[in-house]
Formats: structure tokens, C-alpha cells, sequence
């Protein structure tokens, strides 16, 4: 099977969820996770050998969106796992790949402790505010948190690291609560923590 389609459709029985944290320091983090998110998560982007890739990448290209990529994925046109796996980048995201499951997602995102992230003492070019983490094999999965202009916060990556580079140094904060809502705004997991 294709395992990309696989991970997208996957990833879209838990597009839609929304993830609310109440922090040690008094913030409040609501966090959605979007369909159109999954192209950048899964870190296609990178794959920039691979020419629909190249114009998606480009900003000026109105035509090739998320929404566009994810077409080809659902139809298995020019965006395939044996496409991807032959691009030149693919290692760049090899263990990203690998680690993209819907349960590793979830998992992350049921985290009693998160970082206050300062992108600048590790040189990242991150914009993220927040990370969870999750211990993995002999790494970490990282869901990084972003905030856009208009204060609201959006998940801007997802990765997997083999060492402790994005944890080390950083703030750590204390989750009090929190609550997971499905794509209907049920409660999917609540907790106090």
C-alpha cells in the first residue's frame, strides 16, 4: 500500500482536533490541527528535487496549495511514497516519516510538561513558542506550536530528533490541564495533570 496515502488519511481522522493546555504560569494554549497542515508536517516541503514540490514551495505559485498536494496524494498522482522515498532529500525526512502516526501524534499531545521555546540558543529557524516532546526510541518526537500574527496558534511542525537538542536548555513548563476535542467538539480526553 501507499504508505503516504495511508498517513493522510490517517492524519485526516484527526484533522479538525483541538488540543487546549492550562500551564503552570497561567497561559491557556488551544491548538487545532488542520488537513491542510499535513503537506508541511510530514515534511514534503523538504523534498525540493521533486518539481510539484518546488512549486509549492513557491509563494508566488498560486495554483499549487496544500489543498492542491493533497489532491494528488488522495488520487496518487505525482505524489507517492515511491516518489518521495526517490527524492534526493528523502533523508532529510526519513525519521519524520517514520514517526508521523496518528498514535504518535495523539501521544504527543497528551504531555504534562512542555517548552517555552527560545529559537535562539540552539540557531533554529523555528517560530515556534511551544514544543511538545515525547521520548522515542533513542530520540524525541517534537510538535512545535507557532504563533501567527493575529495571536492565534497554529501547529507549525512536526519532527522527530535524535537527540535532546530542542529540550536541552530550555524552559520547561508544568501542564495543569488538558483537553482534547474531536472534529464535532466532543471531548475526546480530558485530564488533570
Amino acid at each position: 500500500m501507499n504508505q503516504l496515502l495511508y498517513k493522510f488519511n490517517e492524519y485526516k481522522s484527526i484533522a479538525n482536533y483541538q488540543m487546549e493546555y492550562e500551564l503552570d504560569n497561567g497561559d491557556t494554549i488551544k491548538v487545532k490541527l488542520r488537513q491542510t497542515d499535513f503537506p508541511h508536517l510530514i515534511g514534503l516541503h523538504k523534498l525540493i528535487d521533486i518539481p510539484i514540490i518546488r512549486q509549492f514551495n513557491d509563494k508566488s505559485n498560486v495554483t499549487v496549495s496544500a489543498k492542491f498536494i493533497i489532491s494528488k496524494i488522495k488520487r496518487e498522482q505525482l505524489l507517492t511514497e515511491n516518489v518521495i522515498k526517490h527524492s534526493n532529500y528523502f533523508n532529510l525526512i526519513s525519521k519524520r516519516y517514520e514517526h508521523f502516526t496518528k498514535d504518535n501524534i495523539l501521544s504527543l499531545s497528551y504531555t504534562d510538561a512542555l517548552i517555552d521555546f527560545n529559537a535562539d540558543l540552539i540557531c533554529s529557524s523555528l517560530k515556534s513558542k511551544y514544543i511538545l516532546f515525547e521520548k522515542k526510541e533513542q530520540g524525541y518526537n517534537h510538535l512545535c506550536i507557532a504563533q501567527s500574527i493575529k495571536a492565534t496558534k497554529y501547529v507549525e511542525s512536526f519532527f522527530y530528533n535524535s537527540t535532546d537538542l530542542y529540550i536541552r536548555n530550555q524552559k520547561l513548563i508544568k501542564v495543569k490541564k488538558i483537553k482534547i476535542y474531536d472534529s464535532k467538539g466532543n471531548i475526546y480526553m480530558e485530564d488533570l495533570l
